[in-house]
């Protein structure tokens, strides 16, 4: 039985339109991704982390297999139309993703505030703790509100 198999190199239109594909999944995951940082759906984050991953990781296999297509000379005229897109797409992937990691930036920080906030009122709720012979806990120093009438 025969079986037919993909030649080993396809056409660089073929290569070049995948990349299309992949730019406008890369696009979409984004947009997704910024809907999610600014819902703080951060299971939803982690998910489209991993997507963006793997189309990257297609995305740049494609790349290099376009840098060393026999054909890849015609990049700079006969296919000069769909790589001036290609560019463009990848530029706005690039806005998109560098918003995005602001907004994780910006979130990381107030996380870090927050956390600084209640580590602070912990301690100064705890440092005045102390145990008394039964075992209980009693607010001692400058917590502790004494009112003289």
């Amino acid at each position: 039985m025969f079986v037919k198999t993909e030649p080993a190199i396809r056409p660089l239109i073929e290569y070049l339109k995948e990349q299309n594909s992949l730019l406008d999944t890369v696009a979409v995951i984004l947009g997704k991704e910024i809907k999610a940082l600014t819902a703080k759906d951060y299971n939803s984050i982690e998910t489209l982390a991993e997507e963006k991953s793997k189309v990257m990781l297609r995305l740049q296999s494609n790349d290099q297999k376009i840098r060393l297509h026999p054909d890849s000379e015609e990049l700079k005229s006969t296919f000069l139309e769909h790589v001036l897109v290609l560019k463009q797409k990848l530029f706005e992937c690039k806005k998109k993703n560098m918003v995005n990691g602001r907004l994780i930036d910006m979130d990381l920080a107030s996380n870090r505030r927050l956390f600084a906030v209640l580590m602070g009122a912990r301690d100064k709720a705890t440092r005045n703790m102390t145990y008394n012979d039964k075992g209980t806990t009693t607010a001692t120093g400058p917590l502790r509100v004494s009112i003289e009438a």
